[in-house]
């Protein structure tokens, strides 16, 4: 296998068909690059949820796929393709026992999903980007670029790659939380467009946290960037160097300190960490690595400030236990959903002390 996908040989491979030669020749493959790994696992979880059972029509799923084709290049753009993020229909209810060529024509809607991701552009038509990368609640993935950069993409996450990338321009656009480690090159600069501001590299390793309704934080570890407002206004610009961190609110000035930015980073080495953090701003971490809703039976809970090092990966509960623990709060789940509230949790089998006094008095 090459850096394109051999469609057939995957098919093969997810539906259990491949001999032990082109399974290992495909591992191989997989082994080589971030990249492949993620596609090849992917499609593995693609086709273990697919299923209702139904019966496919091969021939008319390839009359439906084969017109979204045209034009479609063949390199690899989505990496990480969750069903649960797309709506059900046909293409998603197909089960282990499908033939061979119904699992061909899934990999290739799943191709079709990834190489022709859709966004709209305000005040235009609707365009295709090049690439783009997602992480769901609780993932995180590392993706090499074509320049040669990396980026760490944190949970709840999207990074689209523009037209052109590593040729005409190298320009991305982030929904969440990155952390990007850059391939200088002066002629070209890397730059990160999220929430109506531009990142721009020049020379560096830098986090870049964006998501809907926050305000945008740049942190440098290395090297130097600018980060600057889309609106080109003098003022709206900073310059950043290692240990900077500037927090972009929607109106107003830049924000620009030195903060602990290997603290901010945690969650690039396995660890949630807060520290002073208001509540209200830890619970929206929580609910991106762990999938739930997050409520407060009083408002001014949020404001509250907590300090704690949550290994990513610990349980819930054991998160929740240790909030419990802050402030004498009590936090209570129901499905996916966290309220926390004042007062310590009440064990209903425990016997009230008065009762235990009046059993021993009497005795």
């Amino acid at each position: 296998m090459t850096d394109h996908f051999d469609w057939d040989r995957l098919a093969r491979y997810v539906s259990g068909e491949s001999g032990a030669s082109e399974r290992a020749d495909i591992e191989r493959w997989a082994a080589s690059s971030e990249t492949n790994r993620a596609m090849l696992d992917s499609l593995k979880r693609r086709w273990s949820v697919a299923g209702d059972g139904v019966q496919w029509n091969v021939d008319a799923a390839w009359a439906r796929l084969a017109p979204q084709l045209k034009g479609v290049a063949a390199e690899p753009g989505v990496v990480d393709i969750r069903s649960r993020e797309v709506p059900r229909s046909p293409w998603t209810r197909i089960t282990r026992l499908v033939p061979l060529a119904a699992a061909a024509v899934l990999l290739l809607a799943v191709a079709v999903q990834m190489f022709s991701t859709r966004t709209e552009t305000p005040g235009g038509p609707e365009t295709l980007t090049a690439s783009a990368m997602r992480t769901g609640a609780g993932e995180q993935r590392t993706f090499e670029l074509a320049d040669g950069s990396t980026v760490v993409l944190g949970a709840a996450s999207t990074l689209r790659v523009a037209e052109g990338f590593g040729t005409s321009t190298r320009e991305v656009h982030l929904e969440g939380q990155a952390f990007l480690r850059v391939v200088h090159d002066s002629t070209r600069p890397f730059v990160v467009n999220a929430a109506g501001t531009r990142t721009i590299d020049l020379g560096t390793a830098f986090e870049v946290r964006a998501y809907p309704n926050e305000v945008v934080r740049v942190a440098v570890t290395e090297g130097m960037v600018e980060v600057r407002r889309d609106s080109g206004i003098s003022g709206d610009s900073a310059v950043l160097q290692p240990g900077d961190v500037a927090e972009v609110p929607t109106t107003g000035e830049i924000v620009k300190r030195q903060q602990n930015v290997e603290r901010l980073l945690g969650w690039t080495r396995g660890q949630l960490v807060f520290e002073d953090t208001p509540l209200g701003d830890a619970a929206r971490d929580l609910e991106r690595w762990y999938d739930v809703e997050v409520r407060f039976d009083d408002p001014a809970l949020r404001t509250l400030r907590w300090n704690a090092e949550i290994r990513i990966g610990e349980s819930l509960k054991t998160v929740l236990e240790l909030l419990e623990t802050t402030h004498g709060l009590r936090a209570e789940q129901s499905g996916n959903t966290v309220t926390i509230r004042r007062g310590q949790k009440v064990n209903p089998t425990a016997t009230p002390a008065a009762s235990r006094n009046r059993v021993e008095a009497g005795a």
